[in-house]
């Protein structure tokens, strides 16, 4: 049985402890969120208006590709205030050599990514960031096999990747309400 003057101490307690989590409950908001009657636009509608330079090689290709859709969500696109240049590379690295055979079995595809974020009207940097993804996969006997499943790691590396990106441009649109120039991150 505890006494009285205990319950009154625990309540105490548990009241001081719940007060800063109702004084900041209203404080909290969803970073996608969208505010009815806002003057600004909301962050889907940013991340909607970003336009991503074309690109001639194929790692940088699939990064586009997926990061544009991850920006769209597939619906319409509103007139671009951010142009985004992508530049990346892919290379593999061995990370598993049977030691009998002294043959590869498990390799590492490693996918980077320097993105530079600049306003469409002034051309002016925004944000500019670099980013990395890794894939691993089995590397068989089979040479067809092998070059198949490292295309298949650098893909699989390269859609993380364009989740990653997107993910810091929604960050730094959401602490930057105005498009405000940083230094580099």
């Amino acid at each position: 049985m505890s006494s009285p003057d205990q319950t009154a101490r625990r309540t105490a307690l548990l009241a001081l402890a719940l007060l800063p989590a109702l004084m900041l409950g209203g404080c909290f908001r969803p970073m996608y969120a969208t505010t009815e009657g806002a003057v600004a636009p909301g962050l889907s509608n940013k991340l909607a208006s970003i336009t991503i330079d074309q690109t001639d090689d194929r790692t940088t290709q699939i990064i586009r590709n997926k990061l544009s859709f991850y920006l769209t969500g597939g619906g319409e696109v509103p007139a671009p205030r951010y142009k985004l240049t992508l530049v990346a590379s892919a290379f593999a690295d061995t990370a598993l050599v049977n030691s009998f055979t002294s043959t590869p079995e498990v390799d590492t595809a490693t996918v980077t990514c320097d993105f530079t974020l600049r306003d469409a009207a002034t051309g002016k940097v925004l944000f500019k960031a670099k980013g990395n993804a890794r894939k691993s996969y089995d590397r068989g006997l089979q040479r067809y096999a092998a070059v198949r499943a490292e295309k298949d790691a650098e893909a699989a590396a390269a859609d993380v990747l364009a989740d990653q990106i997107r993910t810091r441009l929604a960050i730094f649109l959401a602490d930057h309400p105005q498009g405000a120039p940083t230094a580099a991150q």
